[in-house]
C-alpha cells in the first residue's frame, strides 16, 4: 500500500509538473508586447521555483550587453549589463545554469543592488534562455527560494523546459514590434515624400520674364535631405532660386530641410536683402539642429527683366556659370560658413553678376559629382562642366539643358544606384533673337 501511495504522489506530482508547464507554454504566447512579455516570462519563471523576486534578461542583438526593463518587487527599472559581468553576465557567456545557497559568497555578485535596495539576496538560480537552435537568447535570474532551502536541480529542470517556449515567445515580440515600427515608419515616409513631392515636383520649371528655371530631385532613400527652391512671387519683377545639402539622409534630413525651405521663403518676402534673409534662416536654425547637423545652401535672387543677380554661397557646392559670349564656365565660390553651426554668421553677398542671353547658372548638390559608374569611378566636376557646356550650347531653355545633363549623368552611371540624394537646378536666360 505505501509504493502504491508512493507511485501515485509520483505521478500527480509529474502531472502537476506537466500541468505547470502547458500553462507556462500558453502563457508564454499570449501576448506580442515584448514590455508586457518580459513580466509575464519573470512571473512563470518565479512561481514555477518558488522564487521570492528576480529579473529576465535578454541579449542584445549586438550580443554585447544583457538588459531588461523588468524587475520584481522594486518596480519598473532597465538594467544594462555587460556580458561577462556579474553572475548573470557570466551564464550569458558560459551557457550553463549555476545554483548559489550564498549569493556573498560569490565574488560575482554585486552587492550594490542590494544596498541601494535594501533587499537581502541569499539564495540565487541563474539559468540561460535558450532558442530552439540553442542559441542564447537571453538569462534567468531568480532569487531567494521563498520556502526557504535552496534551488534545486528540478528548478534548473523546469526553467530548462520552459527555456524554448520564452525564446519562442520573444523572438515573436520582437519580430511584431518590428513590424509595427516599420508600419509606422512607412506611414511617416509616405506623409513626407508626399509633401516632397508637392514641394519640389520632378517636372518643376517656371519662366519668369526672360528667364527660365527647371529643377529636378531624386532620393537616394526614403525621404530627402537635398533642397532646391523657386520663388517666383517676389515683390517686383524678382525671382529667387536656392539649392541646398542638409547633412545626413531619410527623415531627420527632409524635416530639417523642409524648415529651411519655409524660413528662406517668408524671410526672402519679408527683407530686400538676401544676406539678411541668410543671417536670419541661420539663427533660426541653429537652436534647432541636432549634434553635427547642417545645412550647405547657395541662394540668389534675380530680376527677371536684366538677369541682375544677387547671390550667397553658404558652404555649398561651388554652382557653374556658363557664359555663351565665350562657352566658357566659371564657379561661384564660398562667400559663407555652412548655415545651422554657429549663430550670427553675417553672411556675406558674392561679386554682382547679370546673366546675359544665353547664359546658364547650374546649382548642384554633391550627389551630382560624387555618383558612380560600375568601375567606381566619380562623375566629378570636369564631366559636369563638359555637360554643361553641351547642353547650354543647344537647349532652348533651362529645362533643357537639366534634363541633357541629366541624360549625361544617367548614361554615366549606367544604372548604378546612387549613394546620395541628387539634385539640380537650372537657370536660363533666353537667347538673343537671330539678327
Amino acid at each position: 500500500m505505501e509504493d502504491l501511495a508512493g507511485e501515485n504522489a509520483a505521478l500527480r506530482e509529474q502531472l502537476d509538473r506537466q500541468k505547470r508547464l502547458v500553462d507556462a507554454a500558453y502563457a508564454l504566447h499570449s501576448t506580442l508586447d515584448l514590455d508586457e512579455l518580459l513580466g509575464l516570462i519573470l512571473k512563470v519563471a518565479s512561481e514555477g521555483v518558488g522564487a521570492d523576486r528576480g529579473t529576465v534578461f535578454l541579449l542584445t542583438p549586438d550580443g554585447t550587453e544583457l538588459w531588461s526593463k523588468v524587475l520584481s518587487g522594486a518596480g519598473l527599472l532597465e538594467i544594462r549589463l555587460p556580458v561577462g559581468r556579474g553572475i548573470a553576465g557570466s551564464v550569458a557567456v558560459a551557457g550553463e545554469a549555476v545554483r548559489i545557497a550564498d549569493a556573498y559568497d560569490d565574488p560575482r555578485f554585486d552587492r550594490s543592488w542590494d544596498a541601494r535596495s535594501g533587499y537581502r539576496t541569499r539564495q540565487i538560480l541563474c539559468a540561460p534562455i535558450r532558442g530552439r537552435d540553442g542559441r542564447i537568447v537571453g538569462v534567468f535570474q531568480l532569487l531567494n527560494k521563498q520556502a526557504g532551502g535552496v534551488f534545486t536541480a528540478e528548478d534548473e529542470e523546469y526553467l530548462a523546459a520552459i527555456s524554448v517556449d520564452a525564446a519562442l515567445a520573444v523572438e515573436n515580440a520582437r519580430l511584431h514590434r518590428s513590424a509595427l515600427e516599420k508600419e509606422r515608419y512607412d506611414r511617416e515616409v509616405a506623409l513626407v515624400q508626399n509633401v516632397q513631392r508637392h514641394l519640389q515636383p520632378e517636372k518643376r520649371s517656371v519662366a519668369a520674364g526672360g528667364l527660365t528655371v527647371a529643377g529636378m530631385n531624386e532620393l537616394c532613400e526614403d525621404a530627402s535631405g537635398d533642397y532646391y527652391d523657386i520663388i517666383a512671387d517676389l515683390p517686383g519683377d524678382l525671382l529667387a532660386v536656392a539649392v541646398g545639402d542638409v547633412s545626413g539622409h531619410g527623415l531627420q534630413a527632409a524635416l530639417v530641410m523642409f524648415e529651411a525651405r519655409a524660413y528662406l521663403r517668408a524671410f526672402l518676402r519679408t527683407t530686400d536683402s538676401l544676406t539678411r534673409a541668410m543671417d536670419l534662416l541661420n539663427d533660426c536654425l541653429v537652436p534647432d539642429m541636432q549634434a553635427s547637423q547642417f545645412i550647405s545652401l547657395f541662394g540668389a535672387v534675380l530680376d527677371a527683366g536684366t538677369g541682375v543677380m544677387d547671390w550667397c554661397n553658404a558652404g555649398h557646392n561651388a554652382p557653374l556659370l556658363y557664359r555663351a559670349s565665350t562657352g566658357e564656365v566659371r564657379e561661384l565660390n564660398a562667400t559663407g560658413r555652412i548655415v545651422g553651426i554657429l549663430p550670427d554668421s553675417a553672411y556675406r553677398a558674392g561679386e554682382e553678376l547679370a546673366l546675359e542671353p544665353g547664359d546658364v547658372l547650374l546649382l548642384y548638390t554633391d550627389g551630382v559629382t560624387e555618383a558612380r559608374n560600375g568601375a567606381k569611378e566619380l562623375f566629378e566636376e570636369e564631366r559636369l562642366v563638359a555637360s554643361l557646356k553641351r547642353a547650354a550650347a543647344s537647349a532652348a531653355d533651362a529645362g533643357g539643358v537639366r534634363d541633357a545633363i541629366r541624360a549625361d549623368l544617367a548614361a554615366f552611371t549606367d544604372g548604378v544606384p546612387s549613394e546620395d540624394d541628387v539634385t539640380m537646378l537650372a537657370v536660363m536666360r533666353a537667347r538673343a533673337p537671330a539678327a
